[in-house]
């Protein structure tokens, strides 16, 4: 795992939302890949700022947040661990533009505020309006794309918000922590369970092997989503790996952590190489 990397030396990538905000097209005469849905024009930021701040009023309005909380709390008391010391969030999007991505951040938000942490942001889709969006509520936007493969260190509990990421993003955060500082990461993206039931093992061999290999160990706490955007929060869950559990898992488990290599044809995930042939 030696290039599994830390958030403080450089960053993660990202990829984008299950949807489809991000679509990757080929210029026939260049062979340059370019990204849809990037608009780097002049917004009205404090229309925008004033837009966030209403949706989360709206989102804390509801029983979303609470039930966020309460879970964080079950699993935090489960793998007794009194809290939390940094926040990791990859492939949040066009908050500045997009619905979705605004409301994803309100919860990210919601829960700066409420540990007090820092909050680490990559996304090779950020534009000029996310960035100054989110460094105005005080978040730290990264620019080093390291494939998500971010190495949790010095034994803290760090939580990572995946909102809609592709498998291949988890997948990579879970190699890079392969082995028992797995119980340091708490992670909120989609359903783990979900993901293996809905692919062949061919599909998670390629693409997901860790997911496959780590989903019986995975405390998996599902969210009641009933807010009404339902997409923003749909199929989302928690993820906790107790250390009792990791314990009693074979060595040679563990010894099989050949890192990741995916096929460049799949538009939703994007490598570092990858984002060297684009044009944002």
């Amino acid at each position: 795992m030696s290039t599994a990397t830390n958030l403080d030396d450089v960053f993660t990538k990202v990829s984008y939302k299950r949807k489809g905000k991000i679509k990757n097209k080929i210029n026939k005469n260049s062979n340059i890949y370019t990204f849809d849905n990037c608009d780097t024009t002049f917004i009205d930021k404090d229309k925008i700022i004033r837009r966030i701040v209403v949706a989360k009023e709206e989102f804390l309005a509801t029983g979303v947040y609470e039930s966020f909380t309460a879970l964080l709390t079950e699993g935090l008391t489960i793998l007794k661990k009194p809290k939390i010391s940094k926040i990791v969030c990859f492939g949040l999007g066009h908050v500045s533009e997009l619905t979705i991505s605004r409301y994803q951040f309100v919860l990210l938000l919601c829960l700066k505020e409420l540990y007090k942490l820092e909050v680490l942001l990559y996304d090779p889709v950020f534009n000029e309006n996310d960035i100054f969006v989110l460094k105005y509520f005080g978040m730290i936007v990264e620019s080093k794309n390291i494939e998500g493969k971010y190495l949790v260190t010095d034994n803290k509990t760090t939580l990572f918000y995946l909102p809609h990421c592709p498998k291949q993003l988890l997948n990579n955060l879970l190699w890079a922590n392969w082995g028992l500082s797995l119980s340091c990461c708490i992670i909120i993206s989609n359903s783990i369970n979900k993901v293996v039931e809905d692919h062949t093992i061919k599909e998670l061999s390629i693409s997901g092997e860790y997911i496959a290999k780590i989903s019986p160990y995975a405390l998996e706490l599902g969210l009641v989503n009933n807010f009404k955007f339902f997409e923003v929060f749909n199929d989302t869950s928690l993820h906790f790996f107790p250390i009792n559990d990791l314990s009693i898992v074979p060595v040679d488990f563990w010894e099989e952590n050949v890192e990741p290599v995916y096929n460049d044809g799949d538009v939703e995930f994007i490598t570092s190489q990858f984002m060297s042939k684009l044009t944002i």
